[in-house]
């Protein structure tokens, strides 16, 4: 028997599910320190968050504070905001 990829899809479309997720607001995010860097090539967001912040499994605050939906659709050449210090992100949380 084949798994679906589509079992999951109620819950995905539980607006609960959405209701408990609390993202820091727009003003609150650009608040945060921040310096710029040009994305090239050979960068993804895990690379410049390990680059960065040590890990690169926060690649979703690089993410968040860009307003990046699609992580693996950064273009070239995109100027991307890096918070300073990746704590005071988090604490938005």
């Amino acid at each position: 028997m084949a798994i679906s990829r589509y079992r999951n899809t109620a819950k995905l479309e539980n607006k609960k599910y959405y209701a408990t997720l609390d993202f820091p607001t727009k003003k609150k995010l650009d608040a945060v320190k921040t310096i710029k860097i040009v994305k090239t090539s050979t960068d993804r967001l895990d690379t410049i968050a390990s680059d960065y912040f040590g890990n690169g499994e926060y690649w979703w605050v690089i993410a968040v504070v860009n307003g990046i939906d699609w992580p693996l659709g950064v273009a070239d050449g995109t100027i991307l905001k890096i918070p300073i210090d990746v704590e005071d992100v988090l604490r938005l949380f």
